[in-house]
Formats: structure tokens, sequence, C-alpha cells
């Protein structure tokens, strides 16, 4: 390949790059400080002539003092015409502090409101204010007098500038404000000097880049050839032939990239060989790492199983609901289609008919409550505001809602084993649900004339509540069933009165607050609910009993 083939694919490639790189580079810095001075230099044009239009507001101002305090419209007109003699001044006239023009050369402007003059601050002497026009700027100066009163009581007139005549009485003074001279500047020389300087700096920037480019080409052209010959070894040496040298004819920075790349290409000889031995190691280790994988793959299928288990669980909870739902709905169909149809017209029929309507009415109202509720707590999204609860108040205020029942059923209903100064702590709320499931169940299940009991004990940084009844009770083999959702045990009468939610309601509400339930029963004693809540002010624990995973509470034998 000869040179001028090398030198035309370089040009399309690195040589284009590099003299892109540094024009773009050039024109960058150079725009940078094109921009820089032409806002310097406009910065201080437009100072100056701020300064400028001031000086000649503030003397204006001065000027007609008098002229303001005595109405002179004559002199106010000819200072007027004076300061618009000015190159850049577009327009002049005085105005009184209301913003009414008392002096202009355009006697028809006279007595009209400037639509600037909410903008004026009394308490400054001058001001700079942009206008609806980018090229006139106006500037304000406050007119003020001096009046200052002798002993003899008389007022004597001074300019905001004069000094007190030597000899005259000290006296009290005060400044009075009359009004603003107010000065149009037209910034249209400064923009047109602001664009010849602008002309100037590209034009300056422009050769600049030009230079660069060629000193670029130059540099680029030198180092080109030697470069794309170390890319053809590079190439070379990426087919695997670590044999290539690259002769090094250059003490600059060529040079020792091409010494570099040679020594290089013999580290390379070194390392083909550790590489080699690296590989049998890591074959190795592939091959452990492969058995870590087939494990986790198969605890992988281990919980695909259980994920399907639980959309199986799923699937039999929805059947549930709907076979829940559908009985009472069915029961108020058949009812309403009976009484549309007039099968019996008697008044205690019909109160029969929409009696057994409203209960299940009421029944599925329960059911769905419960369904919500239990949805909420599974999902997080249950509110719970935990505070200090006095037990004995909580069971009277849930008893007093049953209380009609467990009269009719003339049941013994005694809280003496509630003991005194425990407090729990817990959800008010929460709490008065859980304790109505589970003594509504106590009373439900209670024949008439048994007994119902609820109990408190401190145990360590927990508190035991109990609830017994004298019920027929649950076999041992049942009592995990009563937590299950729509759970209705054969054993018991009236089972399906219930909406079957309410004791996995309270379960997972207990465990929420930081404590446990579990049941205590068997066939012909009845039944005693214990459930524990944190003691308020203890830090929760986990307490000393155990529990199996289907709720059935075994309890250790300790010595106290």
């Amino acid at each position: 390949m000869g040179p001028g083939r090398l030198e035309k694919m370089f040009s399309l490639r690195l040589g284009t790059k590099s003299i892109i790189a540094v024009i773009a580079l050039l024109t960058t810095i150079s725009a940078a400080l094109t921009t820089f001075f032409v806002s310097r230099h406009s910065t201080e044009l437009t100072e100056e002539l701020r300064k400028r239009a001031f000086s000649l507001a503030s003397n204006m101002a001065y000027n007609n003092q008098f002229s303001v305090v005595s109405g002179d419209l004559t002199n106010m007109l000819i200072s007027i015409s004076g300061v618009k003699q000015e190159s850049d001044i577009q327009d002049a006239y005085i105005i009184d502090l209301k913003g009414v023009i008392i002096a202009h050369q355009d006697t028809s402007l006279i007595r009209k409101i400037v639509p600037f003059s909410s903008r004026l601050d009394s308490s400054q002497a001058r001001q700079w204010l942009s206008t609806e026009m980018n090229d006139i700027h106006r500037t304000v100066a406050l007119i003020d007098i001096e009046r200052k009163l002798s002993e003899s009581s008389e007022e004597t007139i001074f300019g905001a500038s004069d000094i007190n005549p030597a000899g005259s009485a000290t006296g009290a003074s005060r400044h009075d404000k009359l009004g603003y001279v107010v000065l149009d500047v037209s910034l249209e020389s400064m923009h047109q000097a602001v664009a010849a300087g602008t002309r100037r700096a590209v034009l300056i920037t422009l050769v600049v880049i030009m230079l660069g480019a060629m000193a670029t080409i130059a540099m680029v052209r030198r180092v080109a050839l030697p470069i794309y010959r170390l890319a053809d070894a590079t190439r070379a040496v990426a087919m695997d032939d670590l044999d290539q040298e690259v002769p090094v004819t250059r003490s600059d920075e060529i040079g020792v990239l091409a010494s570099s790349f040679n020594h290089m290409t013999r580290q390379l000889k070194v390392s083909r060989a550790r590489i080699e031995a690296w590989n049998r190691e890591l074959e190795a280790k592939v091959a452990s790492r492969t058995r870590e994988l087939q494990e986790k793959h198969e605890e992988l299928e281990v919980a695909y199983e259980a994920l399907k288990t639980l959309d199986k669980a799923k699937d039999d909870f929805l059947s549930l609901v709907s076979h829940e739902l559908r009985t009472p709905l069915s029961s108020v169909l058949l009812y309403s289609e009976m009484l549309l149809d007039g099968m019996d017209d008697s008044k205690e029929t019909r109160h029969d008919f929409l009696s057994i309507i409203v209960d299940n009415c009421r029944r599925l109202t329960r059911l769905i409550n419960d369904v919500l509720d239990l949805s909420k707590i599974e999902a997080g999204r249950m509110p719970f505001k935990p505070i200090e609860l006095d037990l004995t108040d909580i069971v009277a205020e849930t008893v007093s809602g049953l209380k009609p029942t467990i009269d009719a059923k003339k049941l013994n209903y005694t809280s003496d084993g509630i003991e005194k100064g425990v407090k729990l702590w817990g959800d008010r709320d929460r709490v008065i649900q859980v304790l109505t499931n589970i003594i509504s169940n106590a009373v439900k299940f209670t024949p008439e004339g048994g007994s119902i009991s609820v109990a408190l004990q401190q145990r360590g940084n927990q508190g035991l509540v109990s609830i017994t009844d004298s019920g027929k009770g649950i076999s041992r083999e049942d009592i995990p069933k009563v937590f299950d959702r729509f759970s209705h045990l054969e054993s018991i009468e009236h089972h399906s009165e219930g909406s079957g939610l309410g004791m996995t309601i309270s379960k997972s509400i207990i465990e929420r607050l930081g404590g446990e339930i579990w049941i205590e029963s068997e066939i012909g004693t009845g039944a005693t609910v214990f459930f524990t809540l944190p003691c308020a002010g203890r830090r929760i624990k986990k307490p000393t009993e155990e529990q199996d995973e289907n709720g059935v509470r075994q309890q250790q034998n300790t010595d106290s």
C-alpha cells in the first residue's frame, strides 16, 4: 500500500476528525471571547449613556426647581429644548408627583397622565426604566426643594444642593418633592457602536480560525502515516499475529507509542500462557456455578409450586365468596318474587317475608364488609392507630350492643376477671371489632341459662385476654378450622348464621397489633378464646408460648 493511498485513507478518517475538532474548539473559544468582549463593550457603553442621562436629568431637575414652584412654563420649555439638543435624547418633559405632564414641547400632552407613573419611586433621586420599545430607555430624576424656617418663623426656600448662607439662623427644614424630570434616551447610536465592534471581532475570529486550521492540517499530516502503520499492526495482532514489530524511527510521542506497542506484543505472548491456565481454573469454577444454578432452579420450581398453590387458594376463596353470596341472594329473590306474585296477601305473611328479606340483606352487608376488611388487612391497607386501652371500658361498650340477646337468652355474663390497672396497647376500633366477633359467637353458641366471662391478666410485657363460654364446645380436630375463611363447623348448630370470616379477621387484626390468638376447647366443656396484646408503655417481646401452624395453642410447662 503506497504512501498516497495511506494519506488518502487517513484524510478521510482521523485527519478529518482532528481538523474538525480543532476548528470546533477554536470556534468555541473565539466565539466565547468575542461574546465576552462585545458584551463588555455593550455594558460599558450602556453605563456611560446611563450616567450621561442621569447627569442631564439631575441638572435639569436642579435648574427647574423654582420654575416648578412658580409654575414658570416658559423657563421649563427652554430647559427642555436645551436638553433635547443632545443627540441621544429622544424626548424630555416634566411631570408632577401624580404622573401628570406639566411641561412638554408638545402642548397637547400637557395635563395628561403618563402610563408609567405607577412604577415611579419617590424615595429614589434617579431611576432608569425600560419602555415598550427596546431602543428607548427612560431616565427619571426627582425634583425636590428644601424649605428652611428661620427663628422668626419665616420660610426660606433653598435648592436641594444649596448651602445655608453664612450667618443665617439655623432652624428647622424639610424637603418637598415637586415632581420628576423624564428623559427618553435613544439607544440607537449605542447599538450601532456595538454592531461595529461585533463585526470587527467576528473578522478577527475568522482569521484566528483559519490560521488554526492551517496549523492543525500541517500537524495532522506529520503524524498521520506513522499512526496508520500502527493501526495496521494492531489489526494484525487482533487476528492473533503476535509477531508484529513496528520500526521505531522517531523520539517524539509517536516513537514512544511505537515502542510501547512492541512492548505490548511481547507482554501479550506472556499473558496468553497465563490466560490458558486461568481458563482451566475457570472451567472448574463454571462447573461449580452450574451446580449452584441447578440448585437455584430447583428452589424456583418449589417457589413456583407455592405460587400455584396460592393461586388455587385465591380461586377457592372466590368460589367460597360466590357460594356465600348466592345463598342469601337466592332467599331474597325467592321471597321477593313470592311477594310480587301475591301468593298470600295477608299482612302477617308479608311481614314474615319482608323480615326474611331484611335479615338476608343484613347478612349480605356483614359478609361484604367482612370480605372488604379481610382484603384490606391482607393487603396492608387497613389503618391501625394504636393507643392506650382500658379493657374494662372496651368490653362494656362491646357488650352493650349485645345486651338484648344476652338478656333474651338469660345468660350469666361477668367481667370480674379483668385485672385492674392493666393497660393494653392497640387500635381501639379494631380491638372492639375482635371482641364483638368473639363475644357474639359466645352468645350465639351458648344455650339459654349458660354463662360467659371475660378476663384479663398481665403476663410480662403482654396482656392475656380470655373469653369463656359454657356452650357445646369444639373438638380439638375442628379448632384449626375456626380461623379458616368461611368456616362453618358441622358439629355446631346454626353454623350458617354468620359470614364465616369473623375469626379470620380477628386473627389478622391481633397479629397486626403484635399479639396472638388461639382457642382451647373440648366437646361438652365450652370454649375459651385467648388473645394477647402488648401492654401500654412496654416493648413488644415474643411470648414464652408456642403456637403450631393450625392455630392450636400448646402451653409450655414452666414452673414460676
